[in-house]
């Protein structure tokens, strides 16, 4: 019998690269309040969002446990300190990160994603642990997962453990039961082990692993290795 019942997986350079995501999303925002909101459009200027951002985080650094909540008070202070009032800078601000949210979900996957979470559902739970607000519904994937926690729902990102124990909660095993797949030397494989869950590296978009941290024992360069991988962790 299987000892292995779990696998989670980290979503953003883990399942799809997200930088060109991000970058496509932020102008389809951007064009969108240009369009509809041409008055609040010099608002947003690329310097002045990485300021109201800079001085929200510095005000409350909880914002990074809530990227979502981050982005549209960036946006609404934004437009307030541009003439809008609460009310309406608020109101536009949620608008556009409706855009802004459709198009974060319209990610193009690393080569086999789709089917190696398919042959892997057949055989264990699958469940996702990210710090982004990607929407597996959204993308397509829901069905192939028995949860999804973010750093928004749990209250709190990784490394911290949080998400980590929800996941054993919910899939009723224990950490050596379960591999946690990420692309995150810290967040993702550190802290992985840290919880007692098995780890592997998902070195998709050819980074290099930091000195300070113990290299990892598992390590993929493409996602169809990972059915090869898992009888390791039956040991």
């Amino acid at each position: 019998m299987s000892k292995l019942k779990l696998i989670t997986f980290d979503l953003d350079n883990t399942l799809w690269p997200v930088d060109e995501v991000i970058r496509h999303a932020e102008k389809t925002c951007s064009d969108w309040i240009a369009d509809n909101h041409p008055d609040a459009a010099a608002a947003l200027s690329a310097e002045r969002v990485r300021a109201v951002r800079t001085a929200l985080l510095k005000e409350k650094p909880q914002y990074l446990d809530n990227l979502t909540a981050l982005r549209q008070d960036a946006m609404s202070r934004a437009f307030m300190e541009h003439g809008f009032s609460e009310a309406e800078a608020r109101r536009i601000a949620l608008d556009a990160f409706k855009v802004f949210h459709g198009a974060r979900n319209q990610v193009s996957f690393f080569p086999g994603a789709r089917g190696v979470l398919e042959q892997l559902a057949d055989s264990y739970i699958l469940g996702a642990l990210t710090n982004g607000n990607a929407d597996l519904k959204m993308i397509g994937i829901d069905d192939l997962f028995a949860f999804h926690h973010s750093a928004e729902t749990i209250g709190k990102r990784k490394p911290a453990p949080d998400m980590f124990a929800a996941a054993l909660k919910d899939a009723g095993v224990d950490a050596n039961q379960a591999v946690h797949i990420g692309d995150h030397p810290l967040e993702d494989v550190h802290a992985a082990r840290e919880h007692g869950m098995h780890a592997v590296w998902a070195n998709l978009v050819d980074l290099d692993w930091p000195v300070d941290l113990a290299h990892p024992s598992h390590h993929i360069h493409h996602l169809h290795e990972i059915p090869d991988l898992l009888p390791l962790f039956d040991e």
